[in-house]
């Protein structure tokens, strides 16, 4: 990952889908992702039941990174979202996500699997879209949200250890169907110095 152009890189390491993933991608505007009914990515925390069948584009990726998107999603029903993905296996992984909660309100939510995940949500957001960030520190993960992509405040800190994959996903788990549409889409390979100085 030499490129000194962020956005190409990200479009080059984007041209892979998974393969149980439709996926629309426009590599002249923004990526769009079409979620099924019922779709979903998340371990039962209670009974360990997997769902890993929302659709998605990913990429490997190696080092230090930063990743963000502006993420407009078309709600219909509760945790409709869409999300910015980490991956290293079904037991394993993490997302960042807008998504509608059972108060019918847009948020900012995350969740990281190991073997289990657990769910936290985070900020309201009052507005139709909010930029995501994903952040790697050799084995720790930063997940940001930003209004206005120039304060960004954390969300969430964590461990993932071993070789990952990237990317985008869209999820409609107790729905028929929804889209997510990611713009702005920013791939740096650097790394962030300070997780909590709201840049």
């Amino acid at each position: 990952m030499k490129s000194t152009d962020p956005k190409r890189r990200m479009k080059r390491t984007l041209s892979r889908a998974r393969t149980y993933a439709h996926v629309v991608l426009d590599l002249l505007g923004p990526l769009r992702i079409d979620a099924g009914p019922r779709t979903d990515f998340f371990v039962d925390p209670a009974d360990g039941r997997v769902v890993a069948n929302a659709p998605a584009t990913l990429a490997p990726v190696e080092g230090d990174f930063v990743l963000s998107a502006l993420v407009e999603v078309a709600f219909a029903a509760m945790f409709d979202a869409g999300a910015l993905l980490v991956w290293e296996d079904e037991r394993r992984w993490a997302k960042l996500a807008f998504e509608l909660s059972p108060q019918q309100e847009r948020m900012v939510v995350s969740v990281v699997t190991h073997g289990r995940s657990d769910d936290c949500n985070s900020t309201v957001v009052a507005a139709e879209s909010v930029r995501l960030r994903i952040a790697r520190m050799d084995e720790a993960y930063a997940f940001h949200a930003s209004r206005d992509g120039e304060r960004w405040d954390l969300v969430r800190h964590f461990h993932l250890a071993g070789a990952v994959e990237i990317g985008f996903e869209a999820q409609s788990p107790r729905g028929d169907g929804c889209e997510a549409v990611f713009s702005d889409i920013r791939f740096e390979q650097r790394t962030l110095l300070d997780i909590r100085d709201r840049s």
